[in-house]
């Protein structure tokens, strides 16, 4: 099992990202020709190798022409000035809406496509947040700028090339101090970050370091990227890639990223979590609807409803919740502040859970997005709900049949299921 572990022990930005996943292997001309693919002009890649603290280190920097049009052929007209700061003139504005135009009419990969957004929407739904607003009516700007799209359409198009099986990443960490933007001066950690940060309950630790080390665009990237933050697990490291900020800081303003091979047992070992559970008798299902849907954005593992009889007879709710430790006061505040419950129950207990990743296979009616669940050697594929109920509804197919056709798929060869 190939497994990336994003070592963030000097914070993370998009051009540490990126410049470490060059530094990993991923070939810079494959890299640039899929960028391409985006349909922007007047840019290149300049990647040279840098020292920190007598640690060898790549940077890549986003170049764009001198008063070049920036365009896409689709219609989207902007203009930048030359550099090699990662910025753009204050005028350049773009909403979620014209970052996810710019994505879905480019040739990207759907993987490189897909994760992209997410990670875009991320920071949208965080600075919507941060300005009480809806993230559709976000204006980027330090983030809209042209050498941030690079970084995390770069980064997607780099998981999409290495394919990694599984990606964790260290407890991340910032410093401390102020520094200014287009808003004026902000403290360290900036607000995006810490709602980035929330919104997933990622495990964060602030070091005694005057600056900046993180970055909103590289706290969206590893959160939506980390399945955990932590210790590197047990493998087998086969490469380490090394990237370098462009800061001088008491320790070597680097991110690392390393790759290996699972050297863990077939059955996966347990791991603690907690449950959360509370009998609500007087809350309607579409609020328990909404409630769910907040539980789970708010990072709970697992959220579920039974039905049951309260005192005197009365028809009721139970619900149940799983959860990591840290996430409990999240939990609780959904819980309280959503629902009418009083009082709620908690206990710890173990839970194990087979490997998965996403991955894209074929079918007779087309690609569709899948899982893939790995148990020893064996694994299992099976289709996404949404892409299998568009693909009944486009073919007027009873939905099983869907289901049914990556069984018989030329794709699955070699893949047992269990």
């Amino acid at each position: 099992m190939n497994i990336l572990y994003f070592d963030c022990f000097a914070g993370i930005s998009g051009d540490m990202t990126l410049s470490a996943l060059l530094d990993l292997g991923v070939d810079l001309e494959r890299l640039t020709g899929e960028l391409k693919k985006l349909h922007l002009d007047g840019w290149e890649l300049k990647l040279s190798e840098v020292s920190k603290h007598g640690i060898g280190a790549k940077h890549v920097d986003v170049i764009v022409e001198e008063q070049a049009p920036v365009h896409t052929h689709k219609g989207l007209h902007l203009f930048h000035h030359h550099h090699h700061h990662r910025h753009e003139p204050p005028h350049v504005h773009r909403t979620m809406a014209d970052i996810a135009r710019l994505i879905d009419e480019s040739d990207l990969s759907a993987g490189a496509k897909d994760l992209a957004k997410r990670i875009f929407m991320r920071l949208a739904t965080a600075e919507a947040k941060i300005h009480g607003t809806t993230p559709d009516k976000v204006h980027f700007h330090e983030v809209g700028a042209l050498d941030s799209i690079i970084d995390i359409a770069g980064t997607a198009i780099c998981m999409d090339l290495l394919a990694p099986d599984r990606i964790c990443a260290s407890v991340l960490h910032d410093g401390y101090g102020f520094v200014k933007c287009r808003h004026g001066t902000i403290p360290v950690p900036v607000p995006a970050v810490t709602e980035v940060l929330a919104a997933r309950g990622a495990g964060f630790k602030q070091l005694n370091i005057e600056g900046e080390l993180m970055t909103p665009t590289g706290a969206a990237i590893i959160v939506e990227l980390a399945e955990s933050f932590g210790p590197m697990p047990e493998m087998k490291i086969t490469q380490t890639g090394y990237g370098a900020g462009t800061k001088d800081f008491p320790v070597p303003n680097l991110l690392r990223i390393v790759r290996g091979e699972s050297v863990a047992a077939a059955i996966p070992k347990p791991y603690p979590v907690t449950v959360i559970e509370t009998n609500i008798d007087d809350t309607t299902p579409e609020i328990l609807g909404y409630v769910m849907e907040r539980l789970l954005e708010a990072g709970a593992r697992d959220v579920f409803f039974s039905p049951v009889y309260m005192k005197k007879c009365r028809p009721a709710t139970w619900l149940h919740l799983l959860c990591d430790e840290e996430d409990i006061p999240a939990m609780e505040r959904i819980l309280f502040t959503e629902t009418s419950t009083i009082g709620l129950r908690k206990y710890r207990v173990e839970r194990t859970c087979l490997l998965r990743k996403a991955t894209t296979v074929s079918t007779p009616y087309g690609k569709v997005k899948a899982k893939e669940t790995v148990f020893g050697d064996t694994s299992r594929v099976s289709i996404e709900y949404e892409d299998a109920r568009r693909i009944a509804r486009e073919k007027n197919l009873p939905l099983q049949d869907v289901y049914r056709s990556v069984d018989s798929g030329p794709q699955q060869k070699g893949i047992t299921p269990y």
